[in-house]
């Protein structure tokens, strides 16, 4: 072979590789941009565990006592609604930071004023969690894992507890208490589960409790959760259903009054529904 066939041969050779690798490096900045270029910020447990499970790295994490995903343990805490640490946010410089439907109000001003981006996620009820985890996966190409989470969270079929009457409280501090509509999340499993929740404002998911109209109803079932603080929440829930009329209920009775605790329970839906669900379907059963 000549000098100069083996010279174009190198040649042509080099070229193929140098292709070969700008191919791949263009893949590589393609796929590293769409998956890890976002710093998106978690303010709920909920959102965090989502984001963990589509593959999605956060930059912020809330101040919690429940376990965080195992990566984000060491990450910045940006507190949470009750007591949000902004400064924190500011520093991050997230490109977004993802705030829970029910307690959007708390947020938004503050991160216009900083002008941070700032995203509403609804996780009210079991079916726009689902949303949400769908729009996530599309959001950061993460389609399949999302396809693959909601159907690890799919509810069993129904079991028929028709009938059955039930009373949700949801604990504050310092003691009082509000009633939960079936379309608050726990209201929702609640029908889902074949319940009647009763007692509720039909226009409000969360109000105050009327005495008078949960003797008159008479549930069979009381389930009581705390919005936070719940060893003080327990103590006062211990207290008042020594208390008419909560002593006479139906429920109380005949010891149908359970206690949902975190992290299958809470104000909103999170990837332990199916737990949750399950749960009430054997409080319902019970009562029948």
């Amino acid at each position: 072979m000549g000098k100069t066939m083996r010279n174009k041969k190198i040649i042509f050779s080099s070229l193929v590789l140098v292709g070969l690798l700008a191919g791949g490096a263009v893949w590589q900045l393609t796929r590293s941009s769409a998956t890890t270029g976002a710093k998106p910020v978690a303010t709920t447990v909920a959102q965090a565990e989502i984001l963990d499970r589509l593959g999605v790295a956060v930059a912020g994490v809330p101040s919690t006592t429940e376990t965080l995903p195992a990566a984000d343990r060491d990450l910045p805490k940006v507190g949470n609604h009750t007591s949000i640490n902004f400064e924190q946010i500011s520093k991050i410089n997230p490109s977004v930071v993802y705030v829970d439907q029910a307690v959007a109000d708390d947020y938004t001003a503050k991160l216009k004023q900083q002008h941070t981006p700032m995203h509403i996620l609804n996780f009210n009820d079991y079916a726009h969690m689902r949303q949400s985890i769908t729009q996530l996966g599309a959001t950061y190409h993460e389609q399949g894992a999302a396809e693959k989470l909601l159907q690890q969270i799919t509810l069993p079929k129904t079991h028929a507890a028709k009938g059955v009457k039930v009373l949700i409280l949801m604990g504050m501090p310092g003691g009082a208490f509000l009633v939960a509509n079936q379309h608050s999340y726990v209201g929702d499993l609640v029908t889902r589960a074949g319940g009647t929740v009763v007692a509720g404002d039909p226009n409000s998911m969360y109000a105050p409790a009327n005495p008078q109209t949960i003797a008159q109803l008479n549930p069979d079932v009381v389930i009581r959760f705390a919005h936070a603080m719940p060893a003080s929440v327990q103590a006062n829930f211990v207290e008042t259903f020594k208390q008419a009329p909560y002593n006479n209920l139906a429920a109380t009775q005949h010891h149908h009054v359970y206690d949902a605790a975190a992290p299958e329970f809470g104000l909103t839906a999170n990837l332990h529904v199916k737990d949750a669900y399950t749960q009430i379907q054997k409080w319902l059963e019970a009562a029948k």
